[in-house]
Parts: C-alpha cells; sequence; structure tokens
C-alpha cells in the first residue's frame, strides 16, 4: 500500500479525545516532516467538516477515516497513520448524519500527480483487507504498523 508514499509515520494507540484532534495531529506530524504546507492543518480540518470521510468496514473495528486536503496543501506525497487508544466520532463519507466509531485513521497527504492516478481510490482499496486493518489496529508500536503496511497486498493500479 505504501509503495507510492513515505509511510513513516505510523502512530500506534494515539491518545486523541475527538475527531479533529486526530486530524489536527497526523497533519502537524506530516508538516513537521516537510511533506505539507502550514495551511494543511486548517485545510485538512476544514474539509472533515464540509465532507466527511468516514468509511464503514465490514469486521470488527471496520470504521476507517481518511481525511486530507486538496494538493495545493501538499508538498510531496506522504500517509500518516494512527491507531487510536480509544475510538472517536467521524462522520460517515456520504451519509455525514451517521456516525461511526473509528479507531483507524489514515491520512493521506496527495500531490495533483497522485490524485490524477487515483491514489486516494487505491488506497480505500487497500484499506479494504480486513487482515490489514485488525493488523494496523494490533500493532503495538510504530514498527509493526509498518511492518503491516509492508505485507499488504499492492492495489491493482488504476
Amino acid at each position: 500500500m505504501h509503495d507510492r508514499f513515505d509511510a513513516a509515520l505510523c502512530f500506534a494507540r494515539l491518545e486523541v479525545a475527538s475527531a479533529e484532534a486526530a486530524v489536527r495531529y497526523l497533519a502537524r506530524e506530516l508538516a513537521k516532516a516537510g511533506h505539507v504546507k502550514a495551511s494543511f492543518e486548517a485545510a485538512a480540518v476544514a474539509r472533515e467538516r464540509r465532507s466527511p470521510t468516514g468509511l464503514p468496514f465490514p469486521g470488527p473495528g471496520g470504521a476507517v477515516a481518511l481525511p486530507h486536503a486538496e494538493p495545493e496543501h501538499v508538498e510531496s506525497p506522504a500517509l500518516a497513520i494512527a491507531t487510536l487508544a480509544r475510538p472517536v466520532k467521524f462522520r460517515e463519507m456520504g451519509s455525514p448524519a451517521s456516525q461511526l466509531d473509528v479507531a483507524l485513521v489514515v491520512m493521506p497527504a496527495l500531490t495533483a500527480k497522485e490524485q490524477a492516478a487515483a491514489g486516494l481510490a487505491q488506497l480505500i482499496e487497500s484499506l479494504q483487507s480486513e487482515s490489514l486493518r485488525r493488523a494496523l489496529l494490533d500493532a503495538s508500536d510504530a514498527a509493526a504498523m509498518r511492518a503491516a503496511l509492508a505485507q499488504a497486498p499492492r492495489a491493482s493500479a488504476g
């Protein structure tokens, strides 16, 4: 899953009180690593309010959130991933009145090139793997999360 992204930004069992706190934390980590502009954090929060990114998947720990911002806020493609110590409520993509308990937050930073190449669609396709989601959620640290990503089946190209 991570072959087109820098997947070094993995955070296991992150303690956050809300969806917005999770979005802000991951955005700040992407900024610290130089992958996104300072404007990314506010843009990601605003976009999540406008267009929720919670995705329900079947199986235990199924719901995943994919908060992100527009490509003009991105310097280089990257992926920040956090498992949460306790699930937080994210509104469901396409059904914003519905809230999902999310324990896995994946924040892609996509440039226009990755977006044009359906990078987000490929990421969603990869996350449909229950075994990948389970491996990430079971990971006790960043190294275990990176190992799970390395073992993930590659999404088929567009």
